[in-house]
């Protein structure tokens, strides 16, 4: 008998410290959700400031910076952030515009179109699937081992890869 009245002091207990603190934490959180406006200064889960711009039922749009706006869900908002944590300030519906070079304006204007030389294969003369073209490469026989360490080169199309010990990875 003594058993059971231990038993059961402890699982009170258990629940008074673990799931009234967590029913607390969650009712704070509903309420703090249901208090955001548009307007509002918030952090999000990701450690991302951001201006709450409109409110849904599920969903809100946040500005991350002027002119960069995304869609979250109301969950992902941790709290209302303070303006003393802020390092940066934005000035409200005004973005800075870089100065363009010629190589970006040039890269802009639109090219004229080129009519394409040829003749377009089709019907019976064109092949039915990918797998009636040759490939332009044959696949690499090189077998990569959970640890390899590959290295990609941009500009490059080859991946050049070590395992842990420095060396080359197997062939088949």
């Amino acid at each position: 008998m003594e058993i059971l009245l231990i038993m059961a002091v402890f699982i009170g207990l258990m629940y008074f410290m673990m799931v009234v603190p967590q029913k607390k934490r969650a009712e704070q959180q509903r309420k703090m959700l249901d208090s955001l406006e548009p307007g509002s200064r918030v952090l999000l889960n990701s450690g991302i400031f951001g201006t709450i711009r409109a409110r849904g039922e599920q969903q809100l749009v946040i500005e991350l910076a002027p002119g960069v706006e995304v869609t979250v869900l109301k969950q992902t908002v941790v709290r209302t952030a303070n303006p003393d944590e802020e390092e940066f300030e934005y000035a409200e519906d005004q973005i800075a515009a870089a100065p363009v070079d010629s190589f970006v304006a040039d890269s802009l204007e639109q090219a004229p179109a080129t009519p394409v030389e040829g003749e377009l294969t089709t019907g019976e003369d064109a092949p039915a699937d990918a797998a009636q073209t040759e490939p332009a490469e044959q696949p690499s026989d090189t077998i990569y081992q959970p640890g390899d360490n590959a290295i990609y080169q941009p500009g490059s199309n080859e991946v050049s890869a070590t395992d842990d010990a420095g060396e080359r990875p197997q062939e088949r």
